[in-house]
């Protein structure tokens, strides 16, 4: 079990650095970009909260062989610790729509190593922890984000969502997270098209198996996730630096920011390595 846990931590944190750190995503962070400049936050949001990465794999091995379930796992608990844990690391800095996507994406992918095909299993638990409803742990991912999240937190006030209404109303976790990807379109674009972020982690893993270079593929990557949120950016054919470049510097000037799909970015690539050719 235990070198399951670290290769997918480390598999997870090469994903997220090269979504982070890869060659120039245009509007979006890069190592050149003369915009996003604090990139070590993203990096350390996940860092700050690994072990709570490690807790969460380890759950879904255990709901995989019978020993949880996904209401006994304490899927509630974790989203309030990662919260909490990247709050305390980096304050209002903490890309906290990462660690909200990655437990629900943890917890799937320790599950469906257990089975078989991965792709069918991964798909299902995912969305079927996105319906589970118990109350302990809707009010632990709520509290997390009202102490841990602001932007979170704002969109669960502006839509009214009082303990009393929790209580009456027994919202899911895909409830919860759909009312906060009307303000946040990391999380928006994750519930919307993870049938597609699973489409581009197939296509990462067969190109990779090809010994294609791992930021060129990542570039690639991030362009077909763009293409649905930058017209600009949905039918480019020139992948040179140059023309990239240009691109990002004309987008930034027009103050287009797709920042948020370094969230899908990093599923994909984490993805590919169980995905890969399959």
């Amino acid at each position: 079990m235990i070198k399951l846990i670290v290769e997918y931590l480390s598999r997870l944190m090469e994903a997220l650095h090269l979504a982070v750190y890869s060659y120039i995503k245009p509007a979006a962070p890069h190592r050149f970009s003369t915009k996003f400049r604090d990139l070590e936050s993203t990096i350390f949001t996940v860092t700050s909260s690994l072990d709570i990465y490690g807790q969460v794999f380890t759950a879904g091995l255990d709901i995989s062989t019978g020993k949880e379930t996904l209401y006994s796992a304490g899927i509630g608990r974790f989203f309030y610790s990662s919260l909490a844990k990247s709050y305390r690391r980096l304050g209002a800095r903490a890309h906290q729509a990462l660690n909200l996507v990655l437990i629900p994406f943890t917890l799937s992918t320790a599950y469906s190593l257990k089975q078989q095909p991965f792709l069918g299993s991964f798909r299902k638990i995912f969305f079927t922890i996105l319906d589970v409803d118990n109350p302990k742990d809707i009010t632990a991912l709520v509290d997390g984000i009202r102490q841990f999240y602001g932007a979170g937190s704002t969109a669960l006030l502006e839509r009214g969502l009082t303990s009393s209404r929790l209580a009456t109303e027994k919202p899911s976790i895909g409830d919860i997270l759909s009312i906060l990807g009307s303000k946040i379109k990391d999380i928006q674009y994750v519930l919307n098209r993870m049938d597609y972020i699973i489409e581009i982690g197939l296509e990462i893993g067969r190109i990779a198996a090809e010994g294609v270079e791992l930021n060129d593929i990542t570039t690639r990557a991030f362009l077909k996730l763009a293409r649905f949120e930058c017209e600009r950016l949905s039918s480019i054919v020139d992948f040179s630096q140059k023309t990239l470049y240009e691109l990002d510097r004309e987008l930034t000037r027009e103050g287009v920011d797709l920042s948020y799909l370094v969230t899908p970015l990093t599923l994909a690539l984490t993805l590919s390595n169980y995905l890969g050719g399959k």
